[in-house]
């Protein structure tokens, strides 16, 4: 009863997101209170103003909740307020770990390629596609633009190794050694 007054305090003096998702998650864990709960999570997603705000919550919503519709929902809001490349990246791959949507995650992948700029960025989508959705072709497309991007001896080994690894393309992994 004490922890629960402590509780109720602290959802009073909550101001953000991470406030309302925190607490939410204490609830649960510790009062074991599931509908108490769900509430101060519907708080914290009235709070939440980023891409980042929103994917910690959906993540929270999916572990603590157990619920699927919802998770969905909020990764939709967190697709709406992404910037970058890393952002849309990062969210495809927490949907796919979630939700297993792949269809969904091309389609964040194909935004994430669209924002993407430098060579770690084409780099780490590349490997995503390559990982995540065992999409070779595509995986290849971004690696040229990978190795177009390279700017150093580092940079070339690791493409030289990511496509051998990766795509098993040897030929072209002998070919990217030989630059450097």
């Amino acid at each position: 009863e004490w922890v629960k007054n402590l509780y109720k305090k602290a959802e009073e003096k909550s101001e953000d997101s991470a406030n309302f998702s925190n607490l939410a998650d204490d609830i649960f864990e510790n009062l074991n209170d599931k509908e108490w709960a769900k509430k101060v999570y519907k708080k914290a997603e009235g709070k939440s103003e980023n891409s980042d705000d929103f994917c910690d919550l959906a993540d929270k919503i999916f572990e603590n909740l157990a619920d699927k519709e919802w998770t969905k929902e909020v990764y939709k809001k967190a697709e709406e307020k992404v910037e970058d490349s890393d952002d849309f990246r990062d969210l495809a791959n927490n949907i796919l770990e979630k939700l297993g949507d792949k269809e969904w995650v091309k389609g964040i992948y194909k935004k994430a390629e669209g924002k993407a700029e430098d060579y770690d960025e084409f780099s780490d989508l590349a490997y995503n596609i390559c990982e995540k959705l065992d999409d070779k072709e595509w995986a290849k497309k971004l690696y040229k633009k990978v190795e177009d991007k390279a700017e150093g001896d580092f940079d070339f080994l690791r493409i030289a190794e990511s496509i051998c690894e990766q795509l098993d393309d040897k030929t072209w992994a002998k070919k990217i050694y030989k630059q450097i």
